[in-house]
């Protein structure tokens, strides 16, 4: 069969597409991997788009591609770093899960990440936008697991029927923040080991 002159162009364009896709995701994490380098030399506030481009050889539209602002690029450094996405140990019950969360958090806010979230979570506040992106990436997660545990001890008489989840998220996940913010001197080895035991009395049923 005699294929035609259209039919070579479309086939041709497809297999331009498919060449093009490992690079792409060179690209890709090439401007990941610039990002966290670059971060551990400069704050939020200092670094630009500009900066990461050129840091990782690419073209500003190529990391506009893929996020709309400087602080969805950050986020997805942070999240795509070697150890961010491993699970944790199965919990025995749900008063467990919980310290396991909060134990986690404070490990993360307590290394460097913890300097880039807090300069973040500072410089999304003058960006509907940008604060949009820091919940879903950052908040929800962890108030979304929290939030189930509760509810799952709740209904297994762990914690108490009449506990108000979501004040209960705030009791848990507030003193860390402020910890952080204006202790940061005592936000320490002794602060994660003591506080998810402390916290997660407070929602146990007597």
């Amino acid at each position: 069969m005699i294929r035609t002159a259209t039919a070579k162009k479309i086939d041709a364009k497809k297999e331009l597409a498919k060449k093009g896709r490992p690079r792409s995701e060179k690209s890709r994490k090439a401007i990941l991997n610039s990002t966290n380098k670059l971060l551990l030399h400069m704050s939020v506030q200092e670094l630009s788009i500009e900066a990461i481009a050129k840091k990782a050889k690419v073209g500003k539209t190529t990391i506009y591609r893929w996020w709309p602002n400087k602080t969805a690029v950050v986020m997805d450094a942070l999240i795509n770093q070697p150890g961010m996405q491993t699970p944790m140990q199965t919990p025995a019950n749900d008063s467990e899960a919980i310290v396991m969360q909060l134990e986690k958090l404070i490990k993360l806010l307590h290394s460097h990440n913890g300097t880039t979230i807090a300069q973040l979570f500072s410089e999304a506040q003058a960006s509907e936008k940008s604060q949009k992106i820091f919940e879903n990436n950052f908040l929800s997660p962890l108030i979304d697991a929290i939030e189930y545990s509760i509810e799952e001890g709740k209904k297994k008489d762990e914690f108490r029927k009449d506990l108000n989840t979501k004040m209960a998220i705030d009791m848990l996940c507030g003193p860390i923040f402020f910890r952080l913010m204006a202790h940061p001197y005592d936000f320490n080895g002794d602060f994660q080991k003591n506080y998810p035991f402390e916290a997660i009395k407070l929602l146990r049923a007597a």
